[in-house]
């Protein structure tokens, strides 16, 4: 078959590639060539006619057609290919960006909009999907007025306004009128050569809660840290990026300037090493550490380390306890043991001092009493003078039990009367004149207006005692003795330590005997005080101890305080007296006429002595063996006189008095014992006993007390009859 005229095959070829669809228009043309003996060749394979390359898509042609074809119709032809090859390669070049960005467009995550001053003119359909609306109502200004919260609105046109380029967040509203926080990225742009802005929306409802939730976990661990410890440290990297707390009042730095620091700055050296172990992200525990404060001072601390978030920044926490308080109270505790171990050991050894000094006093009793009933018949010489001996003896261990019962705090103190301090010192200092060291200069600074509230008799003791340690203190050597007195109405804290009474706020005197002598050491002054405990060659330990039982019956306080090399200072805290008044003279007992008597002591000895002394001088005596037998007699019998002793099985002495005077009794009553305690006393009616007689006592001092109590006959009132 003959070829179609060249004029005709390629007036039909022009028309093949000029039609609508690029590709189908050259599939046309390709089989027109086909027609005339051209086909479609490998490219680069040596055996092609033509090869037309655009845009990236090559076709190549062969053999030449069967009809002559000139240079011009070659051109013409190679030029309707070029064009229809680029038309096809536009179009899957249009195709593949139309399906990228379909693909864009629907699997982005966030919604995009472009809009030309708050007018959107597209966006995707992740944008329809936050906003709950067809991609048409997406259009125009509807989005801006609409889909943003009215609270919202000025600060988005306001950016609009700036061509602000950047991230904020607002609060979106659904078509359906729902709300969400979103995110906003917005860009400049040009479509064209018109400008846009391009906008990305991000729901970020669920980021927004977690990052609240975040801020008040934070906000809670923030109070909770300033509420569990003093001061708390964030540091990231050692570097402290926050403080809370009283960090100023800790260390003495402003907040302001701690920050930006590394944590080891206000740490003392000898706590870097333990600093890795603190800054840890992986170790969790408590840690002790020293603070240095701004001004040097070194403040040990507790520091308990945590990893938490600041600001959804990983941060360590560090919450530090001032161990200082901490550490004072274990001190006052540690010291109030030892004080209170001191105590009842003190208490104890009173109480064993105490039963011992009133058993033996009973005994003194029987020694003492015969043995001057003996004296007063007795009239050889060598016989009375061994009597003599005896009752001397009996006397000094008279004396000592009086000191253990002093120190027990049952000794013989007398109601408590003002006393001129600056008189009765320097009494004792002229008294003592030539037992004190010749060597010593004793020295007195007390104001003449001083009056303490004590007995002056066991307050010249106390005063005895110590300016005689102070004496001895001084071991022969040229030494000063200082004793000085001041009213005080509010005592330091080192009375807190003080043996004895309370001491609370209130009119004191504060008398202090202090020497330059050889001092004492801590093992010393933890035992003065112990009865029988003494550094004397020839004490018996007693001095001191007595002392104390007696300032403490006077309701004052006594403190030492010592340096071995550098003296002693004795300080007595005792009640002030409001008044003053001289002293004024016993009244003279007239001696009475015998009378009966009723003995009422659970000692047979005692009573033994008590009959044969007053029986001699022609007193009637009956005897009863405890305070139910004394109150049966006293049923069956009428007597002029009850002796009747304190400390006794079943109705002690206090509890006979009283039922006595319930009964309406008026018999005179004598006490006696060892001691009369202050909460035995109290038991007792004023006026209802006449007279007390201290055990050991002689016959001078009984016969004194019975005469003493009949001429002072109780009052009625003291007696309340059935």
């Amino acid at each position: 078959m003959d070829s179609p005229p060249l004029t005709t095959w390629l007036i039909a070829l022009a028309k093949a590639l000029g039609g609508d669809d690029p590709n189908a228009s050259l599939a046309a043309g390709l089989r027109i060539l086909d027609g005339v003996g051209v086909h479609v060749v490998e490219p680069g394979s040596g055996a092609s006619w033509l090869e037309i390359e655009r845009q990236g898509h090559r076709l190549a042609l062969g053999p030449p057609p069967t009809s002559p074809v000139d240079a011009t119709a070659a051109t013409f032809i190679e030029g309707l290919l070029g064009l229809a090859v680029a038309r096809a390669a536009e179009k899957v070049a249009h195709m593949q960006t139309a399906e990228r960005m379909e693909m864009l467009s629907s699997a982005s995550f966030e919604g995009i909009m472009i809009h030309v001053d708050g007018c959107v003119i597209d966006g995707n359909d992740r944008l329809h999907e936050l906003l709950g609306c067809e991609p048409h109502e997406a259009r125009g200004e509807w989005p801006l007025r609409h889909c943003v919260a009215p609270e919202d609105l000025p600060s988005v046109f306001a950016r609009m306004a700036s061509g602000y380029e950047g991230t904020y967040v607002i609060t979106g509203v659904r078509k359906d009128g729902t709300r969400f926080r979103a995110e906003l990225q917005s860009k400049q742009g040009r479509l064209g050569q018109r400008p846009v802005r391009v906008v990305a929306v991000r729901d970020v409802t669920e980021r927004e809660h977690t990052v609240a939730l975040l801020r008040e976990s934070e906000a809670r661990l923030r109070d909770l840290a300033e509420a569990a410890f003093d001061v708390t440290f964030f540091c990231r990297d050692g570097i402290v990026v926050g403080v809370g707390g009283a960090f100023e009042a800790l260390l003495g730095y402003t907040a302001h300037t701690a920050i930006g620091r590394p944590l080891l700055e206000f740490l003392a050296v000898t706590s870097h090493p333990a600093l890795t172990d603190v800054l840890g992200r992986d170790r969790m525990g408590t840690h002790a550490l020293t603070l240095l404060r701004a001004t040097g001072e070194l403040v040990p601390v507790e520091v308990v380390a945590v990893t938490s978030t600041l600001e959804g920044q990983p941060t360590r926490v560090c919450g530090i306890r001032d161990l200082r308080h901490a550490e004072r109270e274990a001190s006052d505790r540690s010291r109030l043991e030892q004080q209170v171990q001191r105590s009842q050991r003190l208490d104890s050894l009173g109480v064993l001092a105490g039963g011992v000094a009133h058993d033996f006093n009973n005994l003194l009793v029987g020694v003492l009493g015969n043995a001057d009933l003996l004296l007063v018949e007795c009239e050889d010489p060598a016989t009375r003078e061994s009597l003599q001996a005896i009752i001397d003896a009996a006397s000094r261990a008279a004396g000592l039990t009086s000191q253990m019962l002093a120190y027990a705090g049952r000794g013989e103190v007398r109601r408590p009367e003002p006393v001129e301090l600056c008189t009765l010192v320097r009494e004792l200092g002229t008294l003592l004149a030539s037992s004190l060291s010749k060597k010593a200069d004793l020295v007195c600074e007390i104001p003449d207006d001083i009056v303490v509230l004590a007995d002056p008799t066991t307050l010249s003791q106390v005063l005895m005692n110590l300016l005689t340690n102070a004496s001895d203190a001084l071991q022969d050597g040229i030494g000063r003795i200082e004793v000085r007195a001041q009213s005080l109405h509010t005592p330091d804290s080192g009375w807190d330590d003080a043996l004895g009474a309370t001491v609370r706020p209130g009119a004191w005197i504060r008398i202090d005997v202090e020497d330059t002598g050889v001092g004492m050491d801590a093992a010393t002054l933890e035992r003065i005080f112990e009865p029988f405990f003494t550094t004397k060659r020839h004490g018996h330990g007693l001095g001191l101890a007595a002392s104390l039982g007696i300032v403490s019956a006077m309701s004052g306080a006594l403190r030492v305080e010592s340096i071995p090399g550098h003296g002693t200072t004795f300080s007595l805290l005792l009640p002030a007296a409001t008044f003053s008044h001289a002293i004024t003279d016993q009244v003279r007992i007239p001696e009475g006429e015998p009378c009966s008597v009723l003995i009422i002591d659970d000692e047979a000895v005692v009573r033994s002595q008590m009959r044969r002394c007053l029986e001699l001088r022609g007193y009637r005596i009956f005897e009863a063996a405890n305070g139910t037998a004394g109150l049966a007699a006293l049923r069956d019998a009428t007597f002029d006189l009850m002796i009747v002793d304190v400390t006794m099985p079943g109705l002690d002495g206090a509890e006979v008095v009283r039922m006595v005077r319930e009964r309406g009794i008026l018999v005179p009553i004598v006490l006696t014992s060892g001691y009369l305690d202050a909460a035995t006393e109290r038991k007792l009616q004023p006026g209802s006993f006449q007279a007390f007689l201290r055990k050991p006592y002689s016959v001078a001092e009984l016969l004194d007390a019975v005469m003493r109590a009949r001429s002072l006959p109780p009052r009625p009132e003291t007696a309340r009859p059935d």
